[in-house]
């Protein structure tokens, strides 16, 4: 009976969903560092490159219309923090050994990214931000565990302090979870924070709730995320808040995201600028979305699939201990 339940519910939702998939939700406008649809992931793509994170992928994309930048920042050896997205020799082969641990600053400094990129320190970015006053600054700092996210903000915030206090205004954390809220709230009140679910496991209602009454105004999710909860988006719309979708490289896809589910923003690898961007996804035709709802249903599917066969596991799984007892 539950099963039955359940793909009846599955159903109606994917039939909702269809219904929903047919008009576009509307966004509205935006002041401030969310007028910026686009976001430059890990500064940007640079010559078919991604994840630099470098001052020559920053330049590229600031100079082809990019505002708001996403930058990976972790902690190095000697608890500073570098724009890198991890510590593997991927994107810097000449670094000294390490025996697979992160490298000093001044290492990670002496390297060039992939034998032709300039690395940055934080206090590199804040010098970038003081000479480009429209510059907004999203952090993906990464790490959950409350003692790390301490020392990472610590660090940021008292680098930015020592040059100018007020570009804290222009700096977006990215939240992963509400201990990682109140840790980074208690050592600067950022004005300007985006909630990133791609780390977490909360429910949607969980979601929901939490950047309502903690004053959030965007959220950033996987792709994935949106194509299992289309809804979500819907309900953060209802409530006034914008969904960003990251990591996207195709704007016919950008389109159906928006037109079908209403998500606001991407971040994205593309050296495209925003402007055509946005033209080429006011280019393209309705008839797209059938595709992504068509994604929507096949997935919807596997859940169902999924459920049945945790339902059947949970059942041999009970079976078996009575049969013990």
């Amino acid at each position: 009976m539950k099963i039955a339940s359940r793909i009846c519910i599955g159903v109606l939702l994917v039939l909702v969903a269809i219904g929903f998939g047919g008009r576009a939700v509307a966004v509205g406008t935006a002041d401030g560092w969310q007028a910026n649809r686009f976001i430059a992931h890990a500064m940007g793509g640079i010559d078919g490159v991604k994840y630099t994170n470098s001052y020559e992928a920053f330049q590229a994309n600031y100079d082809r219309g990019y505002r708001l930048f996403e930058v990976d920042l972790i902690l190095t050896k000697d608890g500073k923090l570098a724009a890198r997205h991890d510590w593997t020799d991927d994107y810097q082969p000449g670094l000294p050994d390490r025996n697979g641990g992160a490298s000093t600053l001044a290492e990670f400094k002496g390297t060039l990214i992939y034998g032709q990129y300039e690395p940055l320190s934080v206090r590199d970015i804040v010098r970038l931000m003081r000479e480009n006053p429209d510059f907004y600054l999203i952090t993906d700092t990464k790490e959950t565990k409350v003692e790390k996210v301490r020392r990472q903000f610590e660090y940021l915030v008292n680098e930015v302090q020592s040059v100018d206090t007020s570009l804290l205004r222009r700096i977006i954390p990215e939240i992963y979870s509400p201990e990682m809220y109140d840790a980074v709230m208690k050592i600067y009140p950022f004005p300007n924070k985006i909630y990133s679910t791609y780390q977490s496991s909360q429910s949607a209602d969980a979601i929901v709730e939490f950047v309502k009454n903690k004053g959030f105004s965007a959220v950033a999710m996987p792709v994935s995320r949106v194509l299992l909860d289309p809804f979500l988006v819907f309900r953060l719309h209802k409530i006034g808040l914008k969904s960003y979708v990251h990591s996207l490289n195709n704007s016919a896809f950008m389109m159906l995201l928006n037109r079908s589910v209403g998500v606001y923003g991407f971040y994205t690898d593309l050296e495209t600028g925003p402007k055509q961007l946005s033209s080429e996804m006011d280019s393209l035709n309705e008839p797209f979305e059938h595709h992504l709802w068509i994604c929507i249903f096949l997935i919807g599917l596997g859940k169902i699939k999924s459920g049945v066969k945790k339902d059947k596991a949970t059942k041999i799984v009970r079976w078996k201990n009575n049969a013990e007892t």
